[in-house]
């Protein structure tokens, strides 16, 4: 019985190229963004795509009978369905210039697929007596591609350290007991908005004058470090550094000197963190409102959890959801959850406006939880893709187009302050004891004016480039308390140990303000200071 199992196998070998097809379409696009992820990520778009392999092949060996034919036809659709997104993207650049007509990307993709399934099935008919060579020819460049990004794969895994070795997850994973708390504690805000640049860049960088907003804060009570930079480029970095009051060269020992480029060996550093073991210990409630980014999305240490549940597919993760978004899927599910907000082509751009409105929607609900609480949002804006313009409406790619990134980044920005404005009532008129809020940038807008290279060899960046990126927002709102540990120049490292000083009679020294880079993203945690830079 064996032997006719593997005398079967190996007679129909030749025509398994459908299924290295859809294994290579997840495993490319893994390979490329692999230092955010891991492994794990992948086996919900491997399942899928070969449940939706086996359906097409049975369907065409059903209509077209022969095996042979079958497999060809099944290859030629799965690989577009599976990379249609990449297709679109070149249909995108070229419809107008070809048709020139105000064709959408897709009716012109969907064309030229027409057009290729037609001709392929022309030329299956005319030589169908030859098809068997092809099919090996078919299932050997397939299988190569799989096996060429298998060896990226197991490469990057190897260099990272996280082949063959068993990974901690004690640090993430972390629970906690419950303590009474101090009825007289205040609720405390910890707000990310990413890439949200200081007021000295915003400035100098894009000629925007920024004081309205600031002057609104500072009216309501704030404390404005005008000159404050970020202590890291990137947002796994920052955060860990402000989370644990602490700054991250240990990593660089950890890592072989640095030679890393796995983003992911920070995310127990961020979710189980030395602020929250600390306020934890004091009987706060965990509040958690993360992005559609891995890393912030969940947190299991939480006791209550804000998803914002913005995917199609099941508010699958981050890596599966992209996937998907390169797939058919996503023009099929668009025209069947036809949504008039949707105005980008992209839908990551779609998800990144309404995971945005989702958490700014949900400030008024979360700021009526019975403290105290300790409330950590991290809101993706004014980071890219530009979706708002500055009253908050969403924009098409061709109200993007008409203006400059810098523009555009202004205009989003804008839309943030009009939201941090009515949230900073909402949370002040909610509050029964007065609150404490920190709004803060993890970093400042990836250079525009004087970008760097798209390895981000920051190391290698100019004095321009690193003064439009490190300034960032960063306010305190500590009320009915001495601003003594608060100064122009703090940096989020600080922040927490000023804050526990403040009301919790801790007695944290300040460290010095410090601004580092990494050498590139193969070296993220090989650093460099350039505080004297700034």
């Amino acid at each position: 019985m064996l032997n006719k199992l593997f005398s079967k196998l190996k007679k129909n070998i030749i025509f398994t190229s459908p299924y290295f097809l859809a294994i290579y379409s997840v495993l490319f696009l893994f390979s490329i963004n692999q230092r955010e992820y891991k492994l794990d990520v992948l086996w919900i778009p491997l399942i899928i795509s070969l449940i939706f392999t086996s359906i097409i092949f049975l369907i065409a060996k059903f209509i077209f009978k022969k095996i042979e034919i079958a497999a060809l036809i099944s290859s030629l659709i799965v690989f577009l369905s599976l990379s249609y997104g990449r297709f679109l993207e070149i249909g995108e650049d070229n419809a107008k210039k070809i048709t020139k007509l105000k064709t959408e990307p897709e009716v012109f993709i969907g064309i030229i697929v027409l057009i290729i399934l037609a001709s392929l099935i022309f030329l299956i008919f005319k030589y169908k007596h030859r098809l068997i060579p092809v099919n090996k020819y078919v299932t050997l460049i397939s299988l190569v591609l799989v096996i060429f990004s298998l060896y990226n794969v197991a490469s990057f895994e190897y260099k990272a350290g996280r082949l063959f070795t068993e990974e901690n997850k004690s640090q993430d994973t972390k629970t906690y007991e419950y303590v009474n708390p101090n009825p007289s504690d205040p609720d405390i805000y910890y707000f990310i908005f990413d890439r949200y640049g200081g007021e000295k860049s915003l400035n100098e960088q894009y000629g925007f004058d920024n004081s309205n907003f600031l002057n609104f804060l500072k009216e309501k009570g704030f404390y404005i470090a005008n000159n404050s930079t970020a202590n890291y480029p990137k947002t796994f970095l920052s955060l860990g550094a402000s989370l644990n009051m602490e700054y991250m060269d240990f990593m660089t020992k950890e890592t072989n000197g640095g030679k890393s480029s796995d983003q992911s060996k920070m995310t127990p550093y961020i979710r189980n963190n030395k602020v929250l073991d600390f306020l934890k210990k004091r009987g706060y409630k965990y509040v958690h409102m993360g992005s559609w980014w891995t890393p912030t999305k969940q947190n299991s240490a939480a006791d209550i959890i804000f998803t914002p549940n913005t995917s199609p597919y099941m508010n699958a993760d981050e890596f599966t959801t992209g996937f998907f978004n390169t797939t058919i899927a996503a023009p099929i599910l668009k025209v069947i959850l036809k949504n008039p907000l949707d105005v980008s082509q992209d839908p990551q751009n779609n998800i990144h406006r309404k995971s945005a409105a989702y958490q700014f929607e949900k400030i008024d609900e979360i700021s009526k939880i019975p403290g105290p609480k300790f409330v950590f949002v991290h809101i993706l804006l004014p980071h890219d893709p530009f979706v708002f313009d500055k009253d908050c409406n969403p924009i098409t790619e061709d109200q993007k187009k008409e203006n400059t990134d810098q523009i555009n980044y202004i205009n989003q920005l804008q839309c943030v302050n009009k939201n941090i404005e009515e949230m900073t009532q909402t949370i002040l008129n909610n509050s029964q004891n007065p609150p404490v809020i920190i709004y803060q940038a993890d970093e400042g807008p990836f250079p525009m004016n004087e970008p760097i290279s798209d390895d981000q060899s920051w190391a290698l960046a100019n004095n321009v480039s690193l003064q439009e990126k490190f300034p960032i927002l960063n306010a305190y709102y500590f009320p009915g308390k001495s601003t003594e540990n608060l100064y122009d120049t703090i940096t989020p490292v600080n922040s927490f140990r000023a804050l526990l000083n403040t009301y919790f009679n801790q007695n944290l020294p300040l460290l010095p303000d410090k601004n580092y880079v990494f050498q590139d993203d193969n070296n993220y945690y090989k650093f460099t200071e350039i505080t004297e830079k700034l």
